[in-house]
């Protein structure tokens, strides 16, 4: 049996695509618009709403972003030549995503002045209805680089914290084989900061759902894994891997993807969005912030299948990734912690092409196993080792692609552990603000309602009620209830 290389004229790929799950397309929504420049595809072809992803769009970023409609002519080109020295798209591969949100938290501000419960940026916040215009500005440089090269390049500017940085990025090489009549197989090569980033999904970290939050609400203290922390470079990472997607049998309706990636620590020290963090406990950094530097290589691996019928498809999988972080960041040398991340994900989409309605149902499950290299820095010598376990449920109906609902359940459990997660520190007067042993297990529940007025503009409402925080329930004489850090956010993105 012999391998050709696919071509990715357009025809050849939406004749490819078409049979993997009925050609996704619908008629509203939006993505990254170089994205829609390149290939002059709506940006509902590839996404439900951004990011969720349909079968075509899955497609697209297994093939490096590199499918375009100018290849008739570089294919011209070519034949006058010979061959091609040089690539340069003719059409712009910038972007620009704009956010904005404002935030009332119930019970204020002051509820979230704890340590690892402030804004991005670092301060706590003592006002509420707090307003975020912009929230963050990023720049994209995302697209074809050649014919098997693409990249997706993110520059991000903090309004709260200010200052520009990379953000989640990668650069790809793929090539696609034709092993059979309904058989394709798709090899790819990519560096990229941050794992789960090539990922097809919206199940894995980077891209789950509720998929932002502005920089004042009570979610961003709740305790998370490693790899829950390290999405949109948080942590500095860099990564090498490898992916290979076998799309086979009748129609090409099975998909079977298996991404490999190994990745050391980048330039910089890493900050994590919770208090105590997995990553320091007993750093000496002046702000004693959150920051930890990773030992070594953590090696990534995801393997998931997908099948298609009809207008559905439906997708179950795995991600893992085995980590060692320094207890002192600031010296990265001597005692590591290790923390092993295990998830089991599936994600169950229906698109009605027809009348433009489309349902995504996802569910995401994190087991983390943690060792600590020194257990008097937690506590006590008892505090040997411990676990966290995340548990993400949300579901995303689109109505016309104009009006959209959101709903989820998030369920945080773990080892109670007073340093490593943060206890209740106090307020300025003098209250605290959650449980003093340590306990990370929070409980929560968000409904959100959004509407599209153009293919490139979104506005939100949500509102997120805790039924525990970090260990707290009902209010006692010395501790808030779990209600006072209930939340209602209202979200603007506008992209270019």
């Amino acid at each position: 049996m012999s391998l050709k290389i696919l071509s990715l004229e357009p025809k050849k790929f939406l004749a490819l695509t078409s049979v993997i799950g009925g050609m996704a397309m619908s008629a509203n929504a939006w993505a990254l618009p170089s994205f829609a420049r390149q290939t002059g595809w709506t940006c509902a072809t590839c996404h439900t709403s951004f990011p969720q992803l349909t079968p075509m769009g899955r497609m697209f970023k297994l093939m490096g972003f590199t499918t375009t409609n100018l290849q008739p002519q570089q294919k011209l080109e070519a034949k006058v030549g010979n061959q091609i020295r040089l690539f340069l798209p003719r059409i712009s591969q910038f972007s620009v995503f704009v956010q904005a949100s404002a935030t009332n938290v119930a019970g204020g501000q002051q509820v979230l002045g704890g340590a690892g419960a402030t804004r991005a940026g670092g301060s706590p916040v003592t006002s509420n209805n707090n307003i975020e215009a912009p929230q963050q500005v990023s720049l994209f440089y995302a697209g074809a680089l050649s014919t098997h090269v693409g990249d997706f390049m993110h520059l991000t500017y903090g309004g709260s914290g200010g200052g520009f940085g990379f953000d989640d990025s990668a650069v790809v090489h793929t090539h696609a084989y034709s092993l059979a009549r309904n058989n394709t197989l798709i090899v790819g090569e990519d560096v990229n900061n941050t794992p789960t980033f090539m990922d097809l999904w919206n199940t894995s970290t980077d891209w789950n759902s509720p998929f932002y939050y502005s920089d004042y609400t009570a979610y961003g203290a709740v305790p998370t894994t490693f790899i829950g922390s390290s999405p949109g470079a948080a942590f500095p990472l860099i990564g090498v891997g490898a992916y290979v997607a076998d799309i086979f049998g009748a129609n090409r309706a099975n998909w079977l993807y298996f991404d490999f990636d190994v990745y050391h620590n980048s330039e910089g020290i890493g900050t994590a969005p919770n208090a105590g963090s997995s990553f320091n406990a007993g750093g000496t950094d002046s702000n004693n912030v959150n920051t930890g530097q990773m030992q070594g290589n953590a090696p990534y691996i995801r393997l998931a299948y997908q099948h298609d019928w009809s207008r559905w498809n439906w997708e179950i999988g795995t991600y893992d990734m085995w980590t060692k972080v320094y207890v002192n960041p600031t010296a990265p040398s001597g005692a590591v912690n290790q923390f092993n991340d295990y998830d089991l994900d599936s994600q169950l989409q229906y698109l009605d092409i027809s009348d433009n309605n489309n349902l995504t149902l996802r569910v995401n499950y994190i087991h983390e196993t943690q060792k600590f290299a020194d257990p008097t820095l937690y506590g006590d010598s008892s505090v040997s080792s411990g676990n966290l376990n995340t548990l993400n449920l949300s579901a995303t109906y689109w109505w016309h692609d104009e009006w959209a609902a959101q709903g989820g359940f998030q369920n945080t459990t773990g080892t109670a552990n007073a340093l490593f997660w943060g206890t209740g520190a106090s307020n300025n007067g003098g209250v605290p603000l959650w449980s003093s042993n340590g306990s990370p297990n929070s409980t929560d529940e968000w409904v959100e309602a959004s509407y599209l007025p153009w293919w490139n503009m979104r506005f939100s409402v949500r509102y997120t009620l805790f039924n525990k925080f970090r260990g707290l329930t009902g209010a006692t004489a010395t501790t808030p209830s779990a209600s006072k850090f209930n939340t209602v956010e209202l979200l603007a993105w506008f992209s270019y």
